[in-house]
């Protein structure tokens, strides 16, 4: 979410006739666009600000903005406070309007469009925001407080957007929402917004991130039963594999309820793969219910897993970490562990088995279940083929083009 900000904030940059460059000295303006979802993230963009004082010293004509979560949890007093060099904080609850804030400092726009630029992912995929904020109440997150409520984009402006970016070049759109599956305006649901897509020309493949468990239904398992462009990987963050801290968590499912949707999305298309987060050491957190977290690794079979140790992001007392910093670091060097395995077990499970790649380069590309694929040559950027896989070395796939 916070990378498509940062590309649309981009956009509204070279609308001004304004290019971007990775050297700071030549730059006229630095946006921070900061992320608050743990309490490291956030210790690093107010460093990271901090050091923009120097800059600001010797070029004090140039802008700094500071936008996002933590701008919206630390309000915009406080950081023109701490940090009087800064010119414009924008929170994440106000960020489409970022582009307005620039029109007083920055001057009006130059006539013309400007071709959709990925900033982050390859030239072949565009993100896409579907939804903004989150209406759940999930214990460890401060998402709906600095993000504000669901709100879903209209489908004719969700489509507008992802055909501007395929006829730019792009080749696969990622749908974005916080809890992307729950997707709903007027009468149109997910599933419908998926099909609308889906018929877009010069598409070869969509993703979508990040669903919740709770929202799938029928109509979705069928669309991705029968529709190969809708890719046959999904990342469906479980956070625990204890039914307790789940419940603490109100996640609003089980162990075997997850279990039990992953066996049906698997019935649909058997080559999904999944991917997951894992929190550990959430206050209360026992051996038993790490064990249980652990067991989960290998029963969810999952291809790759986001672990994170547990970060309090509110001054509750009673969300505070109830292990020592050492024991959640134990556990999460064991979670890791134990991930990495699994995820050599599943990428082996794949040698030998043809994939539907989409190239990068002419030697590199990712196949539909996200897996990184290489081969020697022939790959046509933007296309997709099929690959016979040989074996695989790190994270990778190796094989030759069919």
């Amino acid at each position: 979410m916070n990378e498509a900000d940062s590309e649309g904030i981009a956009a509204a940059f070279r609308r001004r006739g304004y290019t971007l460059t990775d050297d700071i000295k030549k730059a006229d303006a630095v946006v921070v666009n900061t992320c608050t979802v743990r309490q490291k993230a956030e210790d690093k963009a107010i460093s990271q600000i901090g050091r923009l004082r120097v800059w600001k010293e010797k070029r004090p004509e140039g802008k700094v903005f500071v936008v996002g979560c933590a701008a919206q949890k630390l309000g915009g007093k406080n950081i023109k406070h701490r940090f009087p060099f800064v010119d414009e904080v924008v929170g994440a609850k106000s960020i489409e309007k970022f582009e307005d804030s620039l029109i007083a400092q920055l001057g009006p726009s130059p006539e013309g469009e400007t071709e959709h630029q990925n900033i982050y992912r390859s030239p072949q995929t565009a993100y896409t925001t579907v939804m903004r904020g989150c209406s759940l109440k999930c214990s460890y997150c401060i998402v709906p407080a600095v993000r504000g409520p669901a709100v879903c984009l209209s489908p004719e402006a969700v489509l507008e957007d992802a055909a501007a970016k395929l006829k730019a070049g792009a080749k696969e759109i990622v749908l974005l929402g916080q809890t992307v599956n729950s997707y709903k305006y007027g009468k149109t649901t997910f599933s419908e917004l998926l099909k609308k897509t889906l018929a877009l020309p010069g598409l070869a493949r969509l993703r979508f991130m990040s669903p919740h468990p709770v929202y799938f239904d029928d109509a979705f398992t069928a669309l991705l039963a029968s529709e190969p462009k809708l890719a046959r990987h999904m990342h469906l963050p479980v956070q625990s594999g204890s039914d307790r801290i789940l419940r603490l968590m109100r996640r609003g499912y089980t162990r075997g309820a997850y279990l039990g949707l992953l066996e049906r999305l698997r019935g649909a298309a058997p080559d999904l793969a999944v991917s997951t987060d894992f929190i550990v050491g959430y206050p209360g957190e026992t051996e038993q219910d790490f064990a249980d977290t652990l067991a989960l690794v290998e029963e969810g079979r999952f291809s790759l897993a986001y672990c994170f140790k547990y970060s309090p992001r509110t001054d509750r007392p009673e969300m505070s970490a109830t292990i020592s910093e050492a024991e959640m670091e134990a556990r999460l060097e064991k979670l890791l562990a134990a991930v990495k395995k699994n995820s050599r077990l599943v990428l082996n499970e794949r040698i030998g088995k043809i994939e539907e790649v989409l190239f990068e380069t002419e030697t590199y590309g990712r196949a539909s279940g996200n897996f990184a694929v290489r081969v020697k040559a022939g790959g046509t950027p933007g296309k997709v083929e099929k690959v016979l896989t040989a074996g695989a070395e790190k994270n990778t796939l190796n094989g030759k083009i069919l």
